[in-house]
Order: structure tokens, then C-alpha cells, then sequence
């Protein structure tokens, strides 16, 4: 194992980290919602960097794009599904997201089958960004509302946290507009006649 090698183990460890993520949102105490909050925050750091560092390092390889593109979907999914369990997320926003990234990935496979590569575009990868930030937001809204009441600096984090659903609509916007974006962008691949595809 050589430092050319960075890129993919953070992509791996995310996988492999996400068990341990479950596990924190369903035990639903205070502990194991701040080991979820830490544990989602280092996992978005990682999946910002990797990309980034793989091109630097001139290490960019198909395994690399494989575990990137699917790394990030599987410790998403796998942390809104527990919440939704613990009603922390309405099961209804969860199904829109998660076909977003069903479609999207079906998408993508299509494009690849015909000899098209389908890039990631800004929206997509803020997607991400933003849907983790409204994950983590919940979260501390969870940690922080027994205090609404406290006054001083606990209560004002009770408040802010309050606004969880502002965000969460944030990550459902730019779901819904970054998955339309990608089926725009490759509407003359899907209606491309038969004897030409």
C-alpha cells in the first residue's frame, strides 16, 4: 500500500464505516447521535477530497470512479433510512431522494452501455454538500431541543437548530433540480431512435 493509494481507501472506508453509522442513529442516544453527527461529517470531507486528490496525485482510475460514485449514495441512504425509522425524516422525503439516485445511476449506466460518459455536473455534486448538511442539521436539532428553553447559547442552538426543516427542503430542491438536470442534459440519448442507439 503506497500514498497513491489515499484515494481509493477513502472512498473504501466510507463503506466500510457505514455499519458503524447505523448502528450510532439507532441506538438514538445522546452518544451515539453525536458519534452519527462525527461520522457523517468526516464521511462528506472524505468524499469531497478524494476526487480532487486522486487528479492531483494522477491517480484517477475506474475502481476509484466506481467506489466515489457509489460510496457517497450508500452512507447517505444508509443514514436517512434509520432516521426514518426513528422519525426523524418523513419516509415520503426519503423515497424522493433515493429515486432520485436510482434514476440518476440507472442513467448513467445507460450512457455508459451506448459509449457516453455522463460527468458529474455543479448541482450534483453540491447535492451531496447540502443533503448531509440538512442530515447533520436534524441531528443537532435532536441534541439541542431538550434546551429550547435554557436561554443564553444553548437555547439560541435550540433555535437555530429548529430550522432543520429549511434545510432539509434546501437538499430536496437541489435533488430534484440536479436529477433533472442530468436527464436534460442527456434527453437526446434517451430519445434517440431505435436504429440509431
Amino acid at each position: 500500500m503506497s500514498t497513491r493509494d489515499i484515494p481509493n481507501l477513502l472512498g473504501l472506508g466510507r463503506i466500510i464505516l457505514t455499519p458503524l453509522l447505523v448502528w450510532c442513529l439507532l441506538r438514538g442516544d445522546v452518544a451515539g447521535i453525536q458519534g452519527a453527527i462525527v461520522l457523517l461529517a468526516l464521511m462528506a470531507i472524505s468524499d469531497i477530497i478524494d476526487g480532487p486528490l486522486a487528479r492531483r496525485m494522477g491517480v484517477v482510475s475506474p475502481l476509484g470512479v466506481f467506489v466515489d460514485t457509489i460510496s457517497d449514495k450508500i452512507f447517505v441512504a444508509a443514514a436517512m433510512l434509520p432516521m426514518v425509522e426513528r422519525d426523524l425524516l418523513p419516509a415520503w422525503l426519503v423515497f424522493a431522494i433515493l429515486t432520485r439516485e436510482f434514476a440518476v445511476t440507472g442513467l448513467r449506466s445507460h450512457a455508459a452501455a451506448a459509449g457516453v460518459v455522463i460527468a458529474a455536473r455543479a448541482w450534483g455534486k453540491q447535492k451531496l454538500t447540502v443533503t448531509v448538511t440538512a442530515l447533520i442539521w436534524r441531528l443537532v436539532d435532536v441534541l439541542a431541543a431538550p434546551h429550547a428553553d435554557a436561554g443564553g447559547a444553548a437555547g439560541a442552538l435550540a433555535l437555530l437548530a429548529s430550522a432543520w426543516p429549511v434545510v432539509l427542503a434546501l437538499a430536496l430542491m437541489w435533488t430534484i433540480v440536479s436529477g433533472l438536470e442530468y436527464f436534460w442534459l442527456a434527453r437526446g440519448l434517451l430519445l434517440r431512435p431505435r436504429s440509431e442507439a
